[in-house]
């Protein structure tokens, strides 16, 4: 679908990540009243906004939702990462009642973006790898883990989209294909790949490359800076990055998820500037 935004005839969407509060190791860029927020991005020329809460029930949902009415915004996707990172909720722990308490949060996730059109995102939630005569067992329970979620989502008409993260956040699944391969190997239904410019420049080879391989399994896209600071503020090369995306022919979302450094007014609008200049 074409995005007419500001008189733009851009198709990927550009996204502005909120949450709670700033943390300046978190790579979220806004924090505060949502309604002000909002405001704000809209007015910079962000289509959308991705949400980054440990669970739902935290967020001020109804807020954000008749605020991106209101700033002509949309919801692209529900983060889930701080219900690890806070929570310690894992699908591949060795416990199984936190194993089913991640897999019902992720459903939550799934209950809150079906009403807005909104993808959920499988990211550090899955959790590491305790040794590495674990790895079988820790991607089969991943996978039925995953299985069970992305199946439910996709009675409510939600997407998943499963995140290659680097080595030194996550100890397995970190290229493009070798997420790839396990969303095709295991044959997962109603999933795709999140892939994450941060994390590429650490574990592919040529991050064009590895978008032209992944083609269409990629359903959503983080761009951040080698340095995780936003578009521009490292050495990441953003025009090879946009020119894969052109030309597999994506049209989803394109998300700001970096630090929020200097500051999060300063992230916000290098970023979408940043972007802009390779676009």
């Amino acid at each position: 679908m074409m995005n007419t935004k500001n008189g733009s005839s851009r198709q990927m969407k550009l996204v502005a990540t909120l949450t709670a509060e700033l943390n300046p190791k978190s790579p979220v860029v806004m924090a505060g009243n949502p309604a002000d927020k909002i405001k704000q991005a809209s007015l910079l020329g962000y289509d959308a906004i991705e949400l980054h809460w440990s669970s739902p029930a935290q967020i001020p949902l109804q807020e954000i939702v008749d605020s991106c009415k209101m700033y002509g915004m949309q919801i692209s996707a529900f983060a889930t990462g701080r219900a690890y990172v806070q929570e310690g909720l894992s699908l591949i722990h060795d416990d199984v009642t936190v194993r089913e308490a991640a897999i019902s949060r992720l459903k939550d996730f799934v209950d809150a973006a079906s009403p807005h059109n909104a993808t959920v995102i499988i990211g550090c939630i899955r959790g590491n790898i305790y040794s590495e005569d674990q790895r079988e067992m820790s991607l089969e329970r991943l996978a039925a883990a995953t299985r069970m979620v992305s199946e439910y989502a996709e009675t409510k008409n939600v997407e998943i989209v499963f995140e290659a993260i680097n080595r030194y956040e996550n100890n397995y699944l970190n290229t493009a294909k070798e997420t790839a391969d396990f969303i095709k190997g295991y044959h997962l239904p109603n999933t795709k790949i999140l892939l994450d410019t941060f994390h590429m420049n650490i574990e592919d080879a040529n991050l064009g490359q590895a978008i032209l391989d992944t083609g269409n399994l990629i359903g959503y896209v983080h761009i951040a800076d080698s340095n995780r600071y936003y578009a521009g503020g490292g050495h990441i090369n953003l025009k090879e990055v946009f020119t894969a995306l052109k030309a597999i022919n994506y049209q989803g979302y394109i998300s700001a998820e970096c630090l929020p450094l200097p500051d999060s007014d300063t992230a916000l609008a290098e970023w979408i500037r940043g972007v802009k200049a390779v676009y």
